[in-house]
């Protein structure tokens, strides 16, 4: 019997971490877990991270209680007042860490209170930041950066930029977008939009409140239009996460009450910006017209061309906030050589798993264990 090289064990054992990394994840993230089951086993301190322009921003750290780290990962939450405080957020970056990995989840501020803004990239990149250091000193490869939702507008933000582009390993776009416009329009109207084509899918009503108080700025708006900022904001608060809310008439009695605080004139508006009354699209494009440049900073078709990083683009072909359709224009954005994997699956919605046909369940979980390869290999430099 021929004694293996260091080399040939070396390279077992690396692919025995790998395959056991992917079967963890599927344990904890599959259609087969209990969704409000955490792992044992991992620690979350917070810490304060300086800003480049003067402040600070809160994030949390999590890792292992026992045995070491293989990878580091940024994750960068979407639009939602909770951040890194959001239950299943948290228990995201808790499977990552009992996976061994060291995460760290900034809260992005403007992002906290529902907001789109250039300012998420700053807060991002201080997150990117530590997490350079923390794995140089653990003698890490570089971190790698997983963003849900919206919050691929600062990820690929960061990772293009000058400062960055060198410093991030691979990028993780998890329910993310291209066209910024398109979404919104999905929101209130559930057509996904291709170039000239549209499809209608499953989307989720409770949305629209958010898409309005971006908006607001540029309504027409009888009044102050922070007050109405402020009722959709609350709107968000207490119908998100409740899919009872779905349906009209389980919120109109949340949104009547909310609008009882607010001057006569601008009540209506506010029952068109919660979905409760006809007009929205109407106002939406009108609203999109008056923005001018506003929303520029969206837009990642030239940060995308930049990258140097390999992608991993994952979406829900069910998810009801941002259509899939988003992931393959991420993808077609990239350079025609840049180093990509494309993950479409019918097992996660915009929120969680989701309920397939058991036809379609062998292939839709060989698709799901390709993605939590690629998750696994993201941090390891290994795309």
């Amino acid at each position: 019997m021929t004694a293996r090289t260091p080399v040939a064990i070396i390279r077992l054992d690396v692919a025995h971490q790998r395959h056991r990394k992917a079967a963890h994840l599927a344990r904890w993230l599959g259609p087969w877990a209990d969704a409000e089951a955490t792992p044992e086993g991992v620690t979350r301190t917070t810490e304060s991270l300086e800003l480049a322009g003067g402040g600070s921003i809160r994030c949390y750290r999590y890792e292992p209680a026992r045995g070491g780290v293989s990878g580091t990962y940024v994750v960068a939450h979407g639009l939602h007042f909770a951040g890194p405080d959001d239950p299943r957020l948290d228990r995201f970056c808790r499977i990552l860490a009992s996976a061994g990995m060291l995460v760290i989840a900034p809260f992005i501020r403007a992002y906290t209170e529902l907001r789109m803004a250039p300012s998420a990239a700053e807060d991002v990149g201080a997150a990117v930041d530590h997490a350079v250091k923390l794995s140089a000193q653990l003698g890490l490869p570089r971190p790698a950066l997983f963003s849900i939702s919206f919050g691929s507008t600062p990820v690929i933000e960061v990772a293009a930029s000058e400062r960055h582009r060198d410093a991030v390993g691979a990028l993780v776009l998890f329910g993310g977008f291209f066209d910024f416009f398109a979404t919104l329009r999905f929101t209130l109207t559930a057509r996904a939009f291709d170039d000239l084509a549209s499809v209608v899918l499953p989307h989720d009503p409770v949305n629209a409140p958010a898409v309005f108080l971006n908006l607001a700025p540029h309504l027409e708006v009888p009044g102050d239009p922070e007050t109405l900022v402020e009722a959709w904001r609350a709107m968000v608060h207490r119908s998100w996460s409740r899919p009872e809310l779905r349906t009209a008439a389980r919120r109109w009695p949340i949104a009547e009450a909310i609008a009882a605080d607010l001057p006569e004139a601008q009540r209506e508006l506010f029952f068109i910006g919660c979905d409760l009354l006809p007009g929205g699209a109407a106002h939406l494009e009108a609203g999109l017209a008056r923005a001018g440049d506003a929303f520029d900073f969206t837009r990642p078709a030239d940060k995308l061309a930049r990258l140097a990083a390999p992608a991993v683009i994952c979406h829900g072909r069910d998810d009801d906030v941002i259509p899939f359709t988003e992931a393959q224009k991420l993808r077609e954005a990239l350079a025609g050589d840049h180093p990509h994997r494309l993950h479409l699956t019918g097992l996660y919605g915009h929120t969680g798993t989701t309920l397939v046909d058991p036809s379609a369940l062998t292939a839709e979980v060989s698709a799901m264990l390709e993605m939590l390869y690629s998750v696994v290999d993201a941090p390891h430099e290994a795309l």
